[in-house]
């Protein structure tokens, strides 16, 4: 059995590139690795606005949890793997520390801002040894 590597955030971009996840695991019999990398800023504006780790976590999870369910409701074997660093760089290292079938990730900023800051799926497809779907 494959695994299919999704990068996710909680957007709706990245809802829509779990459903297209879902259909390459159900196509394959695979199982999907949802992957959420927690940077930096998301942590230090976590942290201001929450009162303690506890409530960090349960906000991440409340974000996070429209995706669980999706994959729930499809019947798909799933496991949630959280990191911690900059997202490009550790979903890169992670999408290539096993081999999997796919790496799905979704396109979330405008032409400009992708110009000017470059795009965690960009480095995401040059990078990973898998073969990549971006969805926009």
């Amino acid at each position: 059995m494959g695994k299919v590597f999704i990068a996710a955030d909680g957007s709706a971009h990245s809802k829509r590139a779990l459903e297209k996840a879902i259909q390459l695991a159900k196509a394959s019999d695979a199982t999907i690795d949802l992957v959420h990398v927690v940077s930096a800023k998301e942590s230090k504006e976590a942290a201001l606005n929450s009162t303690g780790k506890i409530d960090l976590e349960t906000k991440r999870k409340r974000m996070l949890q429209p995706l669980f369910d999706l994959i729930e409701s499809a019947g798909v074997e799933y496991e949630y793997i959280e990191l911690r660093g900059e997202p490009d760089v550790e979903l890169v290292k992670y999408a290539n520390h096993e081999p999997y079938e796919y790496v799905v990730g979704s396109r979330g900023l405008n032409a400009f801002q992708e110009f000017v800051l470059g795009s965690v799926s960009h480095k995401l497809a040059k990078r990973a040894l898998a073969p990549v779907i971006i969805v926009k």
